[in-house]
C-alpha cells in the first residue's frame, strides 16, 4: 500500500505529493555522501559496521515490505483515522 493509497483511505483523497521511486544510494552520493541499502534483515549488522567504519556522512536505506501494510491499516480502530 502506497502512502497515497493509506491517505485515500483514511482523508479520501490524496496530497497531492507523488515521489515515486527514489534510490537512497544514488540520493546520498548526489550530495557527496556514502549510501548503503539494506535489503533484509540479515544485512542489518554487515551494513550499519560498514556505515559506522565510513568516514563522513553515510544515509542507510532500508527495504520496506509494505505487502501486508492494507490488512494492518483495516485493523487500525475507525477512531484513530478521523
Amino acid at each position: 500500500m502506497t502512502w497515497a493509497e493509506q491517505e485515500i483511505l483514511k482523508y479520501g483523497r490524496p496530497s497531492g505529493a507523488e515521489f515515486g521511486p527514489v534510490d537512497p544510494v544514488k540520493y546520498a552520493e548526489a550530495f557527496g555522501a556514502k549510501g548503503l541499502m539494506i535489503q533484509s534483515p540479515d544485512q542489518i549488522p554487515s551494513v550499519l559496521k560498514q556505515a559506522f567504519d565510513t568516514p563522513g556522512p553515510v544515509l542507510v536505506g532500508v527495504h520496506v515490505d509494505d505487502r501486508g501494510n492494507r490488512k494492518l491499516f483495516e485493523q487500525v480502530d475507525a477512531r484513530s483515522i478521523h
